[in-house]
């Protein structure tokens, strides 16, 4: 009886500390400024002195920017899933860095996941890697 008991309070402190994990790496992506390091596994290729792209989760709200225009929409994460929708941008046309913009808009499209690794922040969709951001 009292190895059960033991057991059954062993079990509930590790799945607590679980818990308290995943609410704390959830928090830990909101509010802050996700820098993107690169897409599809590549860095990104910008022009020298461009603005890094980004993104930001405040409240419900997914603020950003592309590069050359700022970025809008919804989200929602549940556990370590993760979608957006919404998507919207101003509508400036920057040459040399369009191609990297509309790269991210339609990535963040197939966005249906996340995971932390090594301190980035994986945006994930059907499994694979679509993006990687860094906290800044």
């Amino acid at each position: 009886m009292k190895k059960l008991a033991l057991a059954l309070s062993l079990l509930m402190i590790l799945s607590a500390n679980t818990c308290k994990n995943k609410a704390g790496e959830m928090t830990s992506l909101l509010d802050k400024k996700w820098v993107f390091q690169s897409i599809a596994g590549e860095a990104l290729k910008l022009p020298e002195g461009t603005e890094l792209p980004w993104l930001q989760l405040a409240g419900d709200q997914l603020q950003g920017f592309g590069g050359c225009n700022r970025l809008m929409g919804g989200y929602k994460m549940e556990g370590t899933a993760l979608s957006f929708s919404d998507i919207g941008s101003t509508k400036k046309y920057c040459e040399g860095i369009q191609p990297t913009e509309n790269a991210i808009t339609g990535l963040l499209r197939q966005v249906d996941g996340y995971k932390m690794e090594g301190g980035l922040l994986k945006l994930l969709g059907a499994g694979k890697e679509l993006a990687a951001l860094k906290a800044q």
